[in-house]
């Protein structure tokens, strides 16, 4: 009898074993084989400019697979096809939302997908930095999700942006001779538009209506910039077209008060017009108190007008821009070099 229940019990434990042996099987049947991948690994490599995510514990400088996902992101500053990898095949997921509440003015919500909507790419941004002239995600969630699979979810860091590397150093001013302006600080990305002094917002409406839109949608909420104990220097949105975008300077009381004006930008001797307030694909050069701005004729970046303004003390102790240097690139022709080198048409003396 003893021998019949021993019997019993190693029948029913065996059939249990091969029951959870199947359990396991098929729950590994399920499991989406999500892999890590290395630099060398995408085609026509990693541009300039990128959206990169890689596993929390790895560093993609020294680590030969660390990427969960990348994406170039193209000279008109729209994000191309991101990458996965699972199991041995890469797919090409496209970018469908972009969004949520932003975080140093970045939004935190990413969704690609393939155009088959088999494959999905959920990224959630929980801490998010701007240096070193890009956005860096110091903390992320990467979801992907296949039709048919468990969703695998990964820590990651990432970065979003043009990062200088010891191989990209920083475009020098073609003239770096050019005088010096009063020194621009730190630039700090505002997280909504309504940080924007309302004086600001309506000298925008009052003056700049016919250039530019302040209450419509942008990719980002603007910028502020400490002068000194005195002054705030702003760059409010101002319009966002496919491959360049433009936006307006304007100083402010520190902290704001109920004084402020906008930035004119000063045409060369000989080109009269309109006041004009919209700077083209602006870069701030805070330590030189240079403004740099590039308004494109067309978006392969081939021609155009490219200038340098500083930031001056003007009549009754107010602040205003000075343009050093005007250059113009009129013959579209497919050859694009760097703006600051394009024929020079005016410099200050």
């Amino acid at each position: 009898m003893k021998t019949q229940n021993l019997l019993a019990v190693l029948v029913f434990s065996t059939f249990a074993c091969l029951q959870s042996l199947q359990a396991y099987a098929d729950e590994d049947a399920y499991k989406l084989p999500l892999k890590l991948f290395g630099k060398d690994e995408i085609v026509g490599g990693i541009s300039p400019c990128h959206l990169s995510f890689w596993q929390q514990n790895r560093d993609p400088e020294t680590d030969d697979y660390a990427y969960l996902f990348h994406a170039n992101q193209e000279s008109d500053g729209f994000t191309g096809p991101g990458l996965v990898e699972i199991g041995d095949k890469f797919y090409s997921v496209n970018e469908l939302v972009y969004g949520g509440e932003p975080i140093e003015g970045h939004g935190t919500q990413y969704l690609f997908a393939s155009d088959d909507r088999d494959i999905k790419v959920q990224i959630e941004l929980l801490e998010v930095t701007f240096r070193n002239d890009a956005f860096y995600f110091d903390k992320a969630k990467v979801t992907v999700i296949q039709k048919g699979k468990l969703p695998f979810t990964a820590n990651a860091k990432g970065v979003s942006g043009c990062p200088k590397t010891a191989l990209q150093p920083q475009t020098a001013l073609a003239s770096p001779d050019l005088p010096a302006g009063i020194p621009i600080g730190y630039e700090r990305y505002l997280a909504d538009m309504s940080e924007i002094p309302a004086v600001l917002r309506q000298q925008m409406r009052d003056y700049a209506s016919d250039a530019c839109d302040i209450d419509g949608q942008f990719a980002w909420s603007g910028a502020r910039y400490v002068i000194n104990d005195y002054y705030l220097m702003w760059q409010i949105p101002c319009f966002q077209g496919a491959y360049q975008g433009s936006g307006v300077f304007a100083v402010t009381q520190n902290p704001p008060q109920d004084w402020g004006e906008l930035l004119t930008l000063p045409n060369p001797p000989g080109l009269e017009g309109n006041q004009n307030f919209s700077a083209m694909n602006a870069k701030v050069l805070g330590s030189s108190g240079h403004i740099e701005t590039t308004a494109f004729g067309r978006g392969a970046g081939d021609c155009g007008v490219y200038q340098v303004f500083r930031l001056i003390d003007g009549p009754g102790e107010v602040l205003e821009l000075e343009l050093l240097e005007y250059r113009e690139k009129i013959d579209c022709d497919g050859n694009a070099p760097e703006p600051n080198t394009w024929p020079l048409a005016y410099r200050a003396q």
